[in-house]
């Protein structure tokens, strides 16, 4: 009886010592697990004290670069993935991707060939990706993902930058600092800012490219060498388009030239065949230049989209010299498949008086228009019979042919950074300027805006203007907005998409026309015509940089 209660005594003893008695020990709390992100920031060479930021699914943080431009972020209880961001000295922003995982360490550079690999992964803007890194962006970080996202980069890059067997994401990278020279990895970084410098292009650019998935030939466009006063104007070939005429044109960056490579007349002058223009540069007018001996000035958009209008002063020629110069991209009659919309400049008594109408148009994936309709000023559309319904052809060149009841005319299709399609289609009779439909974005507020702004009248006068605008005012519930001209204060309002998506609407003001404009893309380039005027024109606006 005696040990038995020792025994007893014993296990209550233990029990206390345990918390199994009155429960006043406080338990423990576990040690947070800290999750290290470590990389190196470069552009070739190192970015020294940036601050690169890292959100998590859950957790987040910052670190400032060293002067070789490594990094550490310990994010505390950090549930991956993870995006990070770090602005370079140039006002450059750069993303990087850390996947879903456990691991406690990970590996995440920071360079413009991570911003590509992000904005593929994103399909579409990496700045947004970061902001709102909300749960559907989370879903796409997977290893799998990253790894078709580094493909479709590599691919983008071929003929410019080689990154086969080369992870840009945690790839060993040393990058060039205190003089010392940096690794393989960092001298693919030198590579890719060498082909930037010489095109004028922008990792923005590339990133912007990517994330719309506008693919190689878009991206071979923007990465061609550019004029040193003009980042629009690339050597290459390009396509000029006036009404009766199509060209096929060289342009030389480096020597500041225009050939017009046609086998008969030239677009630009009719008595002189296979000409090479000098282009000069206008004063003060930075990617404006005259067109030397010819009467014809160039007015080109960053996009290399481009206006030919007359020179200030100069007598109008047939057509005003209106035409676009539209660079030479070979693109698959798939890519122009869906709705388009279309603003026409057209004559119907043998180029005396022009008219202007809106255009809707379907292409199947052959080139087959399934169906167009015109519309009038009031929105009434008419739909065409079968035989005006034209069928669109790929020539060796690049460009296409289009060919109706009407006859045949050419056709050159551009597409932009955006991923977007556009085109101008000549005429014996006028041009048409299309674009795909899209549902596009209100500008937004306080943003600004510099524009040469021509206008080709029924009777082929003109009028030339350089203007610029800040939007004043942006309402999302109704998809409306208001700018202002900066120059002499007028205010117009807009609607967005009205009457179809992809146009925008204003109406009549007491200093302002009623219009229906459209903008090819992000290209640089807006079209639009009068509304209910006594005298119909064609309005073309390209962005002054």
């Amino acid at each position: 009886m005696k040990s038995k209660l020792v025994l007893a005594g014993l296990a209550a003893a233990v029990l206390s010592a345990c918390g199994g008695g009155s429960g006043d020990s406080a338990a423990t709390a576990p040690a947070p697990i800290t999750t290290k992100v470590s990389g190196t920031a470069a552009v070739g060479a190192a970015l020294a004290n940036v601050t690169v930021q890292a959100k998590c699914a859950v957790g987040g943080g910052s670190a400032t670069t060293a002067a070789d431009g490594t990094f550490t972020i310990n994010i505390a209880d950090a549930k991956r993935p993870c995006v990070l961001s770090a602005v370079a000295p140039d006002g450059t922003v750069l993303h990087s991707v850390v996947e879903a995982g456990t691991d406690t360490s990970v590996v995440a550079n920071i360079t413009p060939l991570t911003e590509l690999v992000t904005a593929a992964l994103a399909q579409g803007s990496t700045s947004t990706f970061f902001d709102q890194f909300d749960a559907n962006a989370q879903a796409r970080l997977t290893a799998a993902n990253l790894s078709t996202s580094t493909d479709t980069v590599r691919l983008a890059l071929t003929g410019l930058v080689d990154i086969s067997g080369t992870d840009p994401l945690k790839g060993a990278l040393v990058a060039a600092s205190g003089g010392k020279a940096g690794n393989a990895l960092d001298q693919l970084l030198d590579q890719l800012a060498a082909r930037l410098a010489t095109s004028k292009a922008t990792v923005a650019d590339l990133s912007t490219a990517i994330g719309s998935n506008a693919g190689p030939v878009a991206i071979g466009t923007i990465l061609q060498k550019a004029s040193a006063t003009c980042a629009g104007l690339r050597t290459g070939k390009y396509f000029g388009l006036r009404s009766g005429y199509f060209s096929s044109l060289t342009v030389d960056a480096d020597a500041l030239t225009l050939t017009d490579n046609s086998p008969l007349t030239s677009m630009i002058s009719a008595s002189v065949v296979n000409p090479t223009w000098p282009l000069a540069p206008a004063v003060n007018d930075a990617c404006r230049f005259d067109v030397t001996g010819t009467p014809s000035s160039l007015l080109v958009s960053k996009s290399g989209v481009s206006l030919l209008i007359p020179s200030a002063g100069a007598v109008a020629a047939p057509n005003g010299l209106l035409g676009f110069v539209v660079p030479a991209q070979q693109l698959p009659l798939a890519d122009l498949a869906g709705n388009w919309n279309a603003l026409a400049f057209q004559s119907a008594d043998n180029g005396n008086t022009y008219g202007t109408s809106r255009l809707t148009f379907t292409l199947d994936a052959n080139g087959k228009m399934t169906a167009a309709s015109s519309c009038d000023d009031d929105n009434a559309c008419t739909s065409w019979g079968a035989g005006e319904l034209a069928t669109l052809t790929a020539n060796n060149d690049g460009s296409f042919a289009a060919t109706s009841n009407a006859g045949t005319g050419r056709a050159a299709a551009f597409k932009g950074t955006d991923g977007l399609v556009s085109a101008v289609i000549g005429q014996s009779n006028g041009l048409i300027v299309a674009t795909k439909q899209v549902v596009r974005a209100l500008p937004v507020a306080g943003s600004t805006n510099s524009y040469w702004d021509y206008v080709a009248f029924a009777d082929l006068a003109s009028q030339f203007g350089v203007w610029s605008t800040t939007i004043t005012s942006v309402d999302p519930k109704t998809s409306t907005y208001t700018r202002t001209r900066i120059d002499d204060k007028r205010v117009d309002a807009w609607t967005q998409n009205v009457p179809v998506n992809g146009l925008r609407y204003r109406a009549k003001g007491s200093a302002a026309d009623e219009l229906i404009a459209m903008s090819l893309g992000n290209t640089g380039v807006g079209v639009n015509i009068g509304l209910h005027v006594t005298k119909p024109y064609l309005d073309i606006s390209v962005n002054r940089p």
